[in-house]
């Protein structure tokens, strides 16, 4: 019978891409109103590419993502994708930081069926959590949005040493929660990260997406799909490990 549930965090319970999106947009307008020789779509592919030299999966710099401030992880990348483009300004640097955190800080929002879900399932499951990011961003995000406190379980992959779709996150989080892998379910939106992960380590896997599985898909298939949070109600895993209603 289903004991612990599991959820990925960015997309999945609060709305991270748009935010980030968001929150680039202003930091680069801000800096091509500051220097017009800065092309927005450059600066914002630099960026990204700072990311992927300096942080990603295998690189030295992953492992400092355990601990790294996020100013200053912020502030790492904007310097080195100004750098990039040939204008480098410490003074740009800090605004850009400033105005990207405000504007991701406005722009964050839990979707708005995801307290309630949670709230829901905790008095009947053990709930946990497993993200792929900065440790202290994601923290940041789930301390923002009030959510870290219904989980028993905060696994983040920084601080682990294996990001998901790796097999062995998932396995550490179990341990977390004492449950074997016929216990687990895992909810998420990525198909290559969440779904591939959970099913890797034996758990039962629930796709949150608004679109079918593509034509042509050859990768993991969910054993679940959703358009909404709430409706993990529904699952049969879930619906039966629920107390039935008192009768009247």
């Amino acid at each position: 019978m289903l004991r612990g549930i599991f959820f990925d965090l960015d997309d999945t319970l609060i709305g991270y891409a748009d935010a980030e999106r968001s929150a680039l947009e202003v930091g680069c307008a801000l800096a091509a109103r500051a220097n017009p020789a800065i092309d927005t779509d450059a600066l914002y592919q630099a960026i990204y590419d700072a990311y992927e030299k300096n942080y990603a999966y295998g690189t030295p710099g992953y492992t400092d993502l355990a601990h790294l401030p996020v100013d200053a992880f912020r502030r790492r990348l904007t310097a080195e994708a100004l750098a990039a483009l040939g204008v480098p300004d410490a003074a740009l640097t800090e605004a850009i930081v400033s105005a990207y955190a405000a504007a991701e800080t406005e722009a964050l929002r839990a979707f708005p069926d995801a307290e309630t879900t949670l709230s829901w399932l905790r008095p009947h499951f053990r709930l946990g959590l497993i993200t792929n990011g900065p440790s202290a961003m994601q923290r940041a995000k789930l301390g923002a949005l009030a959510l870290d406190g219904y989980f028993e379980a905060i696994v983040v992959d920084t601080e682990f040493g294996h990001p998901k779709p790796d097999e062995r996150i998932f396995q550490h989080a179990a341990r977390q929660v004492g449950l074997a892998p016929d216990e687990l379910l895992f909810i998420g939106n990525s198909l290559a990260h969440d779904i591939a992960g959970a099913r890797a380590a034996g758990w039962a896997s629930v796709w949150l997406s608004t679109s079918p599985l593509p034509a042509d898909h050859d990768g993991p298939i969910p054993d679940y799909t959703i358009s909404r949070l709430f409706d993990l109600m529904t699952l049969p895993p879930v619906a039966e490990a629920l107390p039935l209603p008192e009768k009247v």
